[in-house]
């Protein structure tokens, strides 16, 4: 995939503005920009955490201006988002702009959520169809893969592969999944739709864990030692960004595989929910796994730019070493919205038990360089920052994609 330039004609002039506030950042030298993006082209570019571009199109903007309609808020949030996430596939527009963030952005592979929050089947079942559709209408741009190998045989391909993630186990609101003595078969089910990673906790508690914002921290619950031991068998690398800080500490300790943290920033630059401490980052860095750093402002904490997940990313580097650092983003390129549309509430995620804990906050980004310097489609600028670093060609390597690889390779269980 071609990594553009800003004073490129080819430059999609969506993305020119984001390229120029990550600019005015750096403020690279001629040589580290030229350097950085080079080895960005050069380099196999995996995205540890992240999303697809989200796009419009007349069928989601019909949508948006109906409002829920009589359906409920929830049901209004799939819909819409089902739709803007098939977009790229209805129109030749939305085509050609969903192609131009990949090529922007230069990612051979991306770690993708095929459920929202953790909430239920129907979510996982939805999110998986709308990539599975996708994959199907690009079938020379993107590819659905299972491994490491498949990242490379994608990038040979000059195609973007994408490897399932589930933020939870699917279980709210699903009256078939009730009984713990079978919610454990599932995981074989998961892994065999391609799902290679997924949380044991998100955000408040569950079946199986507490999430990081639950006050009365209880960590793994029986069930979710059982899930854990499940996925290390199976092969499912077992995810604890949005775990609380017992569930993190039990998880460790109980896997036999390499555990990770695949989006989440560093407490001693910013502290808040999802933030980790240096012991728990090293603790992962001990089973093999890695911390990912992410792009969310209302994480990265007050005033958010570029330079302040930046530095989340050095301390991250200084603590436990670029072996175990990759790049989570929590991000895509997200089209925005025609100015006479009102955005979609949010306010649903709080309904549900993925939800947010108010009286547990964000560290507040309060910024807007979620579409200026933090932009998705300034990923090559990251590469620009790791060599502004001193960081090795190596090293960088690493952080792009052969933490990621070798968890992979980890996790994969052996066939006699």
């Amino acid at each position: 995939m071609s990594t553009l330039l800003v004073d490129s004609p080819a430059m999609h002039p969506a993305f020119a503005t984001a390229w120029r506030w990550g600019l005015q950042v750096l403020k690279p030298t001629p040589a580290e920009l030229e350097r950085g993006l080079e080895l960005h082209r050069s380099l196999t570019i995996c995205e540890s955490y992240g999303f697809l571009p989200m796009l419009w199109s007349r069928e989601a903007l019909e949508v948006q201006k109906a409002g829920c309609n009589g359906a409920s808020v929830v049901d209004h949030g799939r819909r819409l988002n089902h739709l803007r996430t098939v977009a790229a596939a209805t129109n030749a527009e939305s085509g050609a702009l969903f192609g131009a963030a990949l090529r922007q952005a230069g990612v051979h592979g991306i770690v993708v959520p095929v459920n929202d929050y953790g909430e239920s089947l129907v979510d996982m079942v939805q999110r998986i169809a709308a990539y599975r559709h996708l994959c199907l209408h690009f079938p020379q741009a993107l590819v659905q893969v299972e491994d490491a190998q498949g990242v490379a045989d994608a990038r040979a391909a000059d195609a973007t592969a994408l490897i399932f993630s589930l933020t939870g186990f699917p279980v709210f609101g699903t009256g078939d999944l009730c009984d713990p003595a079978q919610l454990l078969d599932w995981v074989e089910i998961f892994y065999s739709l391609g799902v290679r990673f997924m949380h044991v906790g998100y955000n408040r508690r569950n079946h199986f864990a507490d999430g990081c914002t639950e006050l009365n921290d209880g960590g793994l619950s029986d069930l979710g030692r059982d899930l854990v031991m499940r996925m290390n068998r199976v092969g499912i690398v077992v995810d604890v960004p949005h775990s609380s800080r017992n569930t993190l500490r039990e998880a460790v300790a109980l896997s036999g595989k390499p555990v990770t943290i695949s989006h989440a920033t560093c407490a001693a630059v910013v502290d808040g929910p999802r933030a980790k401490r240096d012991d728990e980052m090293k603790a992962i860095a001990a089973t093999g796994g890695y911390i990912g750093i992410c792009a969310v402002p209302d994480l990265l904490g007050p005033n958010a730019d570029l330079a302040l997940m930046l530095r989340h990313v050095a301390h991250a580097i200084k603590v436990v070493g670029p072996e175990h650092v990759v790049l989570g983003t929590d991000i895509g390129y997200n089209q925005p919205a025609p100015e006479h549309l009102t955005p979609a509430s949010g306010r649903w995620r709080r309904l549900v038990a993925g939800g947010w804990n108010e009286r547990n906050p964000r560290a507040n980004g309060g910024s807007d360089h979620i579409d200026g310097s933090l932009s998705w489609t300034n990923k090559p600028l990251l590469t620009v920052a790791l060599v502004q670093m001193g960081l090795s060609d190596e090293a960088i390597a690493q952080i792009h994609y052969g933490n990621l690889c070798r968890v992979l390779d980890a996790a994969t269980p052996k066939r006699y």
